[in-house]
């Protein structure tokens, strides 16, 4: 009963979360999804206090496991672009790889970067020593 309760808690301060992101975007009149400028703001607000809260963390663990589940109504949306898609597929097909190409480029550039941040002594202090080292 008390992980329901931490998980309603959790949804509803994500839901209010996002309404006050809507209400901020409508306010300003930016064309931005709400939903992106939550997550902004959960991310900035969770550096900030430096850590996840138990309540969020009970709430985004279920939402996160069946995450595909949130790509359906997005995935039959394309019906409705059908036209779209037959008359420019070369321009869609290569901004999707180009997209995906130069996202996982900086994400790599990004972590090697992080990576060498990292203290040697302590990258491998989970794994037990190798043979005869």
């Amino acid at each position: 009963m008390k992980n329901l309760s931490q998980f309603l808690i959790g949804l509803f301060f994500l839901s209010i979360l996002f309404f006050v992101a809507k209400y901020l975007l409508l306010l300003v009149n930016i064309n931005v999804p709400p939903a992106l400028l939550g997550i902004a703001v959960l991310f900035c607000g969770l550096l900030w206090i430096k850590g996840v809260p138990k309540v969020i963390s009970n709430a985004a663990n279920p939402l996160l496991g069946h995450m595909s589940l949130f790509f359906i109504p997005a995935i039959v949306a394309i019906v409705n672009f059908i036209d779209l898609i037959a008359a420019f597929p070369l321009a869609l097909f290569f901004s999707i790889v180009v997209s995906t190409l130069v996202s996982l480029a900086v994400t790599g550039w990004i972590s090697q970067k992080l990576m060498h941040k990292l203290d040697p002594a302590n990258v491998n202090r989970d794994k037990p020593p190798r043979e005869g080292s």
